[in-house]
């Protein structure tokens, strides 16, 4: 996440959920699965000079867990922020509920819609629309955080997917952005949304877009072309191994078991 200095003002208490890949460092708090020793995705057994928390108040938890709670009191943190974590769960409500239980006020980051719904967005090659491993697609309106569902959107159908050429042009203009930032307080307003719906917001999204069918025709050919490429520069697919290796290392530093 980054967020501007001005948006930590008075916040004394500030509680980074789900850090752990890339922890703010002005937390006095975080909570992750992942324990202190491997944050940043690396073995690290020293402070960091610009880290606010320490190993001390860095805790293990499973959002996921049936009595899924924090450790805290109520409103014991001025802030909460959680970047990237929500729309990896399955189950995303215990966590928002105990955030809000837990601080007075707090901001959530997750990819945009229109990064979900573009075709090759991490590879730049394939069909594959956004992130595979996430659950939602996140939207803030008016005050509430919406999560539609990713599986139950229906993006195998090209009326709801999106060129990654005409969504690299709109970042670059600034008339897309690549993140949906939620500002709270005192209570998180959410919708958990399935079914038809999510089909029909995924396609409506798209059609709002107007997308040319010529740069339909350009991205295909620039992933093709990008795929041949690869072909013959023997370049491996994307590696996921990583995780295998840190989840290795972070085990025997680990408070709680990690699958």
């Amino acid at each position: 996440m980054k967020l501007p200095d001005d948006f930590f003002h008075g916040a004394r208490t500030i509680l980074d959920v789900g850090g752990w890949f890339k922890p703010e460092p002005r937390a006095t708090h975080v909570v992750d699965l992942m324990p202190w020793e491997t944050r940043g995705a690396k073995l690290s057994l020293e402070p960091m000079p610009d880290e606010r928390f320490t190993k001390s108040t860095w805790f293990q938890a499973d959002f996921l867990k049936p009595d899924f709670s924090l450790p805290f009191a109520q409103k014991s943190f001025d802030l909460v922020v959680c970047g990237h974590t929500v729309e990896d769960l399955a189950a995303p409500e215990a966590l928002l509920r105990e955030m809000q239980r837990v601080a007075v006020r707090g901001v959530i980051e997750c990819p945009s819609r229109i990064s979900e719904q573009t075709m090759g967005i991490r590879d730049r090659e394939s069909v594959r629309p956004g992130h595979p491993h996430h659950h939602w697609i996140v939207e803030s309106v008016e005050e509430c955080l919406l999560l539609y569902s990713k599986d139950e959107s229906g993006l195998s159908a090209e009326t709801r997917l999106i060129p990654l050429a005409f969504t690299e042009r709109n970042f670059m203009s600034g008339r897309e952005k690549p993140i949906v930032t939620h500002l709270w307080t005192d209570q998180i307003n959410y919708r958990i949304i399935r079914g038809d719906e999510c089909r029909r917001r995924a396609q409506g999204f798209v059609v709002s877009l107007n997308i040319p069918a010529s740069i339909r025709m350009k991205d295909s050919l620039l992933r093709f072309a990008r795929r041949m490429r690869s072909r013959i520069q023997g370049r491996p697919p994307e590696d996921f191994s990583w995780w295998t290796k840190i989840l290795e290392t972070s085990r025997p530093y680990s408070a709680i078991e990690l699958k």
